[in-house]
């Protein structure tokens, strides 16, 4: 029998629990773990078998882990610990409960500009955390992003990871082929712009919901990396803003050259693609509008260049101790493919003709403008200026603070037209109302520019009546008023009318991090249609119950030689049964022949909240050696049958001694049946509590 499937019978190092297998990837087996010891919820990523009696996957196996403890960051999931048992190799990681970005997508369609901005923020700033390492990831894509319940982005699957050395100037093709970069499929130098690339791919998919590259096989599109710059997003998306197209295509450039040449300043350029949505501040010599999808030719002879490096591509799952890279021959049509002179100079023409058109449309323009604006005057006399200027006067003085269209209908009878020349935030005039008549007027025809107030700049949350009937397009415009992030989840309500706002993470806009609000689906009465969960993985199970509106009750595990562990025997509910949406449906698991027998309970939890904050002072602990940085946890702690269980809120990082940390809960998840606990702070190095707030649960 293997380990992997005689998993559950074991406590791992004498204090991690196996709950359930949650995932299968080339080199592992994932498994969802209680830590007796720590009191908290990890995962286990145990070494498949077949690959843990090889030495040098042993090695890389492990290289993994350390990677991943070497980064410490809210965006990257983090590792704990590194453990041999004998033929079992496994790393003990942090558990993120969430969605990843590619189910995110899927679920959306494609995301808003404010969106992928948001999430792309944290992603960067994890890639930076890994860069700043010397790490390079090498497999960015949209399902190692995971989105917790809380909005917090995290970058996982460090597997393939390496710290850049002398020695790794030339490994084996690896990634993934719709955001392989092209010096991946190459198998040449590889480097921190090669994760910008496939980070730009990775971006294309959130605006468009489609890969940049289709094809019928993945040599189709290795070929289509080889031979093109991204597609401009705003052929499948028209509703992306300038500036994040530009920040794609540059970060997926062909030429490493031509990239962002370090994460910083893709972030940089992310952080101003709000306040200006045209891109003009973003600096890319290399950018042409009439260059985006360039195509160079390939002839029969490269492509039997390109073929012997897909062929490594298609066999990276399968272990090759030779590891060969290009031949000499092979490396110089590449060199010639990229730096070819006479393509250079193609481009050249290409640009200068299209700059020829862009100055003559430009004079047009100018001659046309001045032929408008040397129109006659003899119709208008020195009386009728003089009894324009007095009306305008009156006007100035009277409409301020009146809302924009009420003050448009009185003025109206004196054939004027109120123009709106600019709005502003203010936190004194309501929002639609006038701010101020523009002094500088000089129009002669009837029409005076106002400027209008869009209401105060920080949107308060905190009156939750008022929220819950604010429907999600009418906050969605305050926010795009105000180049805020944010990011969406949406539940079944049976209060909060479909397309209004649940709840928001904050008590107002102005506090920091990433805004999540969560919309309501509409009432959860009615029924659905049972499916099919027999012969499914548990994890497979969850998935098909939430599609379709349903929730796990209880689940037993019994021993059967007929099915594999983890495998689904029998449902409480039969197939095709039209059932209450919600209801819960039990399961019987199959144990293997050799499993452990037992129920496990999924009742419902209760809830609790909090809002407070905490100001990060000198830990209290005699070894304290007065760095200025203090490790800090945040958790729950509840009294259960004697015993304390402790649940993590927020993991454990580094704060500034002096830093404000924000404690905002809307929804914390406590024991079932128990009516009170503690949100705790910890000093973590030195197991202290530093300060603890009193919540009151209920169903």
């Amino acid at each position: 029998m293997s380990n992997n499937d005689n998993i559950q019978l074991n406590r791992l190092s004498g204090r991690y629990e196996i709950i359930e297998q949650v995932g299968v990837g080339g080199m592992s087996y994932v498994y969802k773990a209680y830590d007796s010891k720590k009191k908290k919820i990890v995962a286990i990523k145990m070494l498949r078998d077949e690959l843990a009696i090889d030495e040098e996957f042993v090695a890389k196996f492990k290289s993994e882990a350390l990677a991943c403890k070497e980064i410490k960051h809210k965006n990257v999931i983090g590792a704990y610990d590194v453990v041999d048992e004998g033929n079992m190799h496994y790393i003990v990681m942090e558990f993120v409960e969430g969605t990843t970005l590619n189910k995110y997508i899927k679920n959306k369609g494609k995301l808003t500009n404010e969106e992928t901005i948001a999430i792309s923020l944290q992603v960067a700033k994890g890639i930076s955390a890994a860069h700043k390492k010397g790490i390079i990831h090498r497999d960015i894509k949209p399902q190692n992003i995971v989105i917790n319940d809380k909005g917090i982005v995290k970058i996982t699957d460090f597997g393939i990871a390496r710290a850049i050395t002398s020695t790794t100037k030339n490994i084996s093709v690896i990634g993934t082929v719709h955001y392989i970069s092209p010096e991946q499929v190459r198998n040449t130098k590889v480097d921190y712009r090669s994760d910008i690339y496939s980070f730009g791919c990775t971006m294309y998919e959130m605006i468009t919901g489609v890969v940049p590259f289709e094809g019928d096989t993945p040599l189709d599109i290795i070929v289509s990396h080889l031979r093109n710059n991204l597609p401009a997003p705003s052929i499948k998306n028209d509703k992306i803003y300038k500036s994040l197209e530009k920040i794609i295509l540059k970060a997926a450039r062909m030429l490493q050259s031509e990239r962002y040449q370090n994460i910083e300043s893709m972030i940089s350029d992310l952080e101003y693609a709000l306040k200006d949505k045209e891109g003009t501040y973003i600096k890319d010599t290399n950018y042409d509008d009439d260059d985006e999808g360039k195509t160079v030719i390939i002839t029969d002879e490269d492509m039997k260049v390109i073929k012997a490096v897909s062929e490594k591509y298609s066999n990276k799952q399968k272990y090759n101790k030779t590891n060969e890279s290009l031949t000499p021959e092979q490396q110089a049509f590449y060199d010639k493919y990229i730096r070819d002179g006479a393509y250079k100079h193609h481009l050249l023409m290409r640009r200068l003709i299209f700059g020829a058109i862009i100055a003559i449309m430009l004079l047009v323009t100018l001659m046309l403008f001045i032929a408008l604006d040397t129109r006659k005057m003899e119709n208008i006399s020195l009386e009728d200026i003089a009894t324009d200027s007095i009306i305008r006067e009156n006007i100035a003085k009277s409409i301020n603070g009146l809302y924009y269209d009420f003050a448009n209908n009185l003025v109206e009878g004196y054939g004027i037209t109120l123009n709106i020349a600019g709005e502003e935030f203010n936190n004194q005039i309501e929002s639609g109302k006038i701010i101020k008549v523009v002094k500088d007027n000089t129009n002669l025809n009837k029409t005076i520019d106002v400027i209008v107030s869009m209401g105060p700049e920080v949107i308060d949350f905190t009156n939750k009546e008022e929220l819950q009937n604010t429907k999600w397009e009418d906050m969605l415009e305050k926010l795009r008023q105000r180049n805020l992030f944010y990011i969406t989840s949406e539940i079944n309500d049976n209060i909060v009318p479909k397309g209004n706002i649940i709840g928001v993470n904050k008590n107002n806009s102005s506090e920091e991090g990433t805004l999540v609000f969560t919309i309501s689906k509409g009432s959860n009465t009615g029924t659905k249609t049972m499916p099919n969960l027999v012969g499914k993985t548990i994890s497979e199970a969850r998935d098909l119950l939430e599609v379709n509106q349903l929730s796990i009750g209880e689940i037993k595990y019994v021993r059967n030689g007929s099915y594999d562990g983890n495998i689904v025997m029998n449902q409480s509910v039969d197939k095709g049964t039209e059932v209450d949406i919600l209801t819960p449906i039990d399961l019987v698991i199959s144990a293997g022949m050799d499993g452990s027998e037992f129920v496990s309970s999924n009742e419902n939890v209760w809830h609790g909240q909090l809002n407070a904050k905490y100001i990060v002072s000198k830990s209290n602990s005699p070894n304290y050696e007065g760095s200025g940085v203090i490790i800090l946890q945040v958790r729950l702690a509840q009294y259960i049958n004697d015993g304390i269980v402790y649940k993590e809120l927020i993991e454990a990082q580094e704060y500034k001694v002096g830093t404000i940390l924000p404690l905002v809960f809307p929804q914390i998840d406590g024991e079932y049946g128990v009516a009170t606990g503690k949100v705790e702070v910890v000093d973590v190095e030195h197991d202290i509590v530093m300060n603890s707030y009193e919540v009151t649960f209920k169903p």
